[in-house]
């Protein structure tokens, strides 16, 4: 009998030993990698993309786990949208008009001229046309980025893209003749406006203001203090071209890895809208911080009038319809931005 006995404490405890080693194995966190498309001291890394990692491992209790990477370790930033394609990074957090001839609706999330405004009002505004039940542009959003093999999850709000300006500005007729620096769909509309555009790395821009070679650049108000521009810029024109927003953007068999119940809390919208809005506050914190410095350097800040935002959009139009005409999927898109916009009285 103690034969037995003993015989069946050991198999007890080899099959005990058996399910801990199977139990330690399948608790392995999922390792997933991520890549941002700007560098440690912008906010896109700092806010954005750290707080998504820890939204990540939070959600999963510790079940996924994201390493986040600067830009070019993983790939160069310029590849982002073929890497996430192809499963060469599983994450990446990027401006969609950097891929706009790959990804057209790219443009579309980053903002297109004057579709919504700046700051906490502008952020409403988009959280509305993406997730508002009249609207749904996240829907369309989706579906253009799973043909391209990727699961689109939130755009990422980043506050303002104000006209500087070593000029005062109070009407659209007041950029005429005038040098600025812009690109893409930035540039056809102060084309449109009666600018000449000059397109200049973002670094340049200091050196480029302070010689006159332009008078002006569109461009998030933090760059006041991080490049030194509160000393070339005498006026920020409010509310700028639109509320630029990064997008966060996963490989789509990486983001089907991810457990089931972790996708939903991920794509819950109670969630998702929570984590935008505190994202995109410290945002525009870290903006207004700027704003404050440059004013006491001397910028002013000038604020349109709704009558000539209007018709900063109306003139914008042309450009709007260029956008929809790339695909299906751009043309609803911007057939949405146009109904948001005339239900709310912009068009």
């Amino acid at each position: 009998m103690k034969k037995y006995f003993w015989l069946s404490l050991v198999l007890v405890a080899f099959v005990f030993a058996f399910n801990a080693n199977i139990v330690c194995a399948d608790s392995k966190p999922l390792k997933l990698k991520m890549q941002s498309a700007y560098p440690p001291g912008d906010n896109t890394y700092d806010v954005h993309s750290v707080e998504l990692v820890k939204w990540i491992k939070d959600a999963s209790k510790g079940r996924v786990e994201v390493d986040l990477y600067a830009p070019g370790a993983l790939c160069d930033f310029t590849e982002m949208h073929r890497a996430l394609q192809h499963g060469t990074i599983d994450i990446g957090a990027k401006f969609g008009m950097l891929y706009s001839g790959a990804m057209p609706m790219g443009d579309i999330v980053g903002g297109l001229p004057f579709a919504w405004g700046n700051g906490e009002k502008g952020m409403e505004e988009a959280i509305e046309v993406f997730f508002g039940p009249k609207y749904r542009l996240i829907d369309v959003v989706r579906e253009a980025f799973a043909e391209k093999n990727q699961f689109f999850l939130v755009p990422n709000w980043c506050d303002a893209y104000p006209f500087l300006l070593n000029f005062p500005m109070n009407k659209i007729s007041d950029l005429k003749g005038k040098k600025l620096r812009a690109g893409g769909s930035g540039a056809k509309w102060f084309t449109r406006a009666g600018a000449a555009t000059v397109s200049i790395p973002g670094a340049e821009v200091y050196m480029a203001m302070k010689l006159g070679t332009v008078e002006g650049t569109a461009f998030p108000p933090r760059i006041l203090e991080s490049q030194k521009l509160k000393e070339v810029v005498k006026y920020m024109i409010l509310p700028g071209l639109a509320g630029p927003q990064t997008q966060h953007v996963f490989h789509k068999k990486s983001w089907e890895k991810i457990p089931a119940d972790v996708r939903a809390i991920l794509t819950d919208e109670k969630n998702l809208l929570a984590f935008y809005r505190r994202c995109g506050k410290a945002y525009i914190k870290g903006d207004d911080e700027a704003v404050e410095s440059a004013t006491k350097y001397g910028l002013k800040t000038i604020t349109l009038s709704d009558a000539v935002v209007k018709e900063a959009r109306i003139l914008a139009q042309p450009i709007w319809d260029e956008f929809a005409a790339r695909d299906k999927h751009c043309a609803k898109a911007v057939e949405i931005l146009k109904r948001f916009q005339k239900d709310k009285g912009g068009l």
